[in-house]
């Protein structure tokens, strides 16, 4: 099936097609034609006759094409088609009729075939000084010294024509000389006219928001630069050499802004809508839109979110299926494992089959040239590098998980890849990760500082209590903790667990984050300049959080916040010392900064948050993601709640601290 869009004067750039309606195939032809000819003026300033044999054919709109083509035609008209503005242009084109330059108009000269807009008109009598006043009101200078300068003139007490008659006059810029030479050849003509050529349809508004279908120029009391262009390039023309250009100057305008961008938004609905085919409706349009956009294409909104997440997502699926695997019995050997599954090289070895093209830099109206005569160039398309790859896969598969948070999608993506995933255990593979939150809150005070008040660190710890004691306290009968909580057996249940709170951690940060941080609302504002590009969501946020709140200080904090501690077996005296020491300090500690529980990664022996990660994965084997949620998941609460909130403050302050590392280093 071959798509079309066909906009007119009154298009609304918010929408992404524009009025469909049915045309007979000879209207159709004409239809073609006339965009054949009009961007040929557009890009190159040529006559159809050179293009007679590059120019597309109607077969290249609507019969299958291997190739790569840009199908948007424009045609004049605000409700409907106005089919009697195409016959006159094409009338003009093909039967050389010609009319007579008329104000307000586009121009065009016969011999050689030129488009000009028209910059001034003048007569023998006009000064000098008010063309020099009229280019210093439209900017094109910024002060008569700096245009004497260029047209090495003193004399202002002249007119126009005497300046650019008198061959005795200093040499001056180059199309001045020229400028000079003809006029002395015309000298019969009463009127005259000052031109700029239209070069190529993204000169037309240099001053625009593309991103907006906007230019400021356009919306302010001032001439566009569409018709008044800052380029010092002019020609002349006599009256009786200039014809009026068939089409209206507001049509002309309106493709300088709206065309390129329109052709880019095309390129990026296909590839979507490609992907979306491919991944067989895994993952929501808008979301296979992000995950396949670099950030050399939009520097708002591409894979990198979904990428931390999707990566969050194939380290905890990968790490279930291994643990299935009883026989692998050793911590580093199902590590070792789990590395192999998430490498670069592996998941970009998975993600080329797919052929998901990318959204990056090149996609730009400038490579698709003249897209009536050519073929989109693919030849010098941008070439992902291994990293890149996998991360639009892990995007991938953040999008798969994301539409309903559930696992099956990202499996099914797993299969259709052949990824190589054969996971069995469904309790590990049922349920989602997210946390229940409210619309809004508001937590400026660290949840640790009300915690204490209400519930302080152990006063005097009890080592070796009865894990029942702690099957009460979680709320659950867990037949692996005694595995757990010994410190020769959890290694296991600890790799299990690390995956599942990153997991539990990144999903729902991320959730919290798009929430109040990157709503469509806020990216429009960020385009319109009323919202500072850094308070939307970026991956190093997201990074920020993650590390927050799962280092060492932190889970440490927590296990023995939570007394871990007492009911870990095997722990030796020099780490009950440790713990001992560390707890001194933990309970006269104010926990007025966020920073402060990280500040604690050293001193807590490491233990503490590998206990910490092995009763998550306990827990996960005997009550699921549910259990997860329901106990974890209100232990993390309050502190993502606080992170979320607080994201700006925390990412300046580990950006100043990660600066001032690289400044020792220096």
């Amino acid at each position: 099936m071959i798509g079309f869009t066909i906009f007119s004067s009154k298009i609304t750039p918010s929408f992404r097609e524009s009025k469909k309606q049915l045309v007979s195939i000879e209207q159709f032809k004409s239809i073609v034609s006339f965009n054949i000819l009009l961007f040929c003026d557009l890009y190159q300033n040529n006559s159809a006759k050179a293009y007679s044999k590059q120019a597309r054919t109607i077969e290249s709109f609507i019969s299958p094409n291997q190739q790569v083509q840009v199908n948007i035609l424009t045609v004049p008209g605000d409700q409907a088609i106005d089919f009697q503005q195409v016959e006159q242009y094409l009338d003009c084109k093909f039967n050389q009729i010609k009319k007579p330059y008329r104000s307000n108009s586009l121009v065009y000269t016969d011999s050689p075939y030129k488009l000009y807009n028209v910059l001034y008109a003048f007569d023998k009598r006009t000064l000098l000084c008010d063309y020099f006043k009229f280019m210093i009101d439209n900017q094109i200078y910024n002060e008569l010294s700096e245009i004497q300068q260029h047209y090495q003139v003193t004399n202002l007490q002249t007119t126009l024509f005497n300046f650019f008659q008198n061959k005795d006059q200093p040499n001056s810029m180059n199309s001045v000389q020229v400028i000079r030479k003809k006029l002395n050849s015309q000298t019969k003509e009463q009127y005259f006219y000052l031109l700029q050529q239209m070069k190529h349809i993204n000169q037309m508004h240099p001053q625009a928001d593309y991103s907006n279908q906007m230019c400021p120029d356009c919306q302010s009391d001032s001439r566009c630069s569409f018709l008044v262009s800052k380029s010092q390039n002019i020609f002349l023309a006599g009256q009786s050499e200039l014809f009026a250009y068939p089409i209206r100057i507001e049509f002309v305008n309106l493709i300088g802004r709206l065309f390129s961008q329109l052709i880019c938004q095309m390129m990026h609905y296909a590839r979507t809508q490609n992907a979306n085919y491919k991944l067989c409706n895994l993952a929501s349009i808008d979301r296979i839109e992000e995950a396949i956009s670099c950030p050399s294409f939009n520097l708002e909104r591409n894979y990198q979110n979904l990428e931390m997440l999707g990566d969050s997502v194939i380290k905890y699926l990968t790490s279930a299926m291994l643990f299935e695997e009883t026989f692998l019995n050793n911590e580093s050997l199902l590590s070792s494992l789990r590395i192999k599954l998430i490498t670069n090289k592996h998941l970009s070895d998975v993600y080329i089959p797919l052929q998901i093209r990318s959204m990056n830099s090149k996609i730009h109206y400038k490579k698709i040239r003249n897209h009536m005569t050519t073929t989109i160039n693919d030849v010098d398309d941008f070439i992902l590098s291994r990293k890149q790859q996998a991360d639009i896969y892990e995007a991938i598969c953040g999008a798969c998980y994301i539409r309903d948070y559930e696992f099956s999608d990202v499996i099914k993506f797993f299969k259709l890849t052949n990824f190589g995933f054969h996971g069995n255990f469904q309790k590990f593979y049922r349920g989602n990760s997210l946390i229940k939150f409210p619309d809004s809150y508001n937590n400026q005070i660290y949840p640790l500082k009300q915690q204490k008040e209400i519930r302080p660190f152990v006063q005097k710890s009890i080592y070796n209590q009865p894990l029942q004691n702690f099957e009460q306290f979680l709320g659950c009968k867990l037949t692996r903790l005694n595995e757990a909580m010994t410190v020769e057996d959890y290694e296991r249940l600890e790799f299990l667990g690390d995956a599942i709170l990153e997991l539990l951690i990144v999903v729902n940060v991320h959730k919290e984050c798009e929430k109040f941080y990157h709503s469509h609302e806020q990216q429009q504002m960020c385009r319109e300049g009323k919202l500072q590009q850094k308070q939307l969501l970026c991956p190093g946020m997201m990074h920020i959080a993650k590390i927050s709140l799962l280092d060492n200080g932190f889970m440490g904090t927590m296990a023995l916040y939570y007394g871990y501690h007492q009911y870990a077996i095997g722990l030796c005296n020099d780490t009950q010392n440790e713990i001992e020491k560390v707890l001194d300090s933990l309970r006269n500690e104010e926990f007025n900064e966020f920073q402060i529980i990280n500040q604690y990664s050293t001193q807590i022996p490491k233990i503490m948050s590998d206990l910490w990660e092995s009763v998550a994965a306990c827990i996960m084997i005997e009550c699921g993601w549910e259990g997860v949620v329901q106990i974890y998941g209100e232990m993390y609460k309050p502190f993502i709640q606080y992170v979320v909130k607080n994201i700006y403050t925390i990412y300046d302050y580990h950006q100043e601290i990660n600066r001032n590392i690289q400044i020792e280093k220096n």
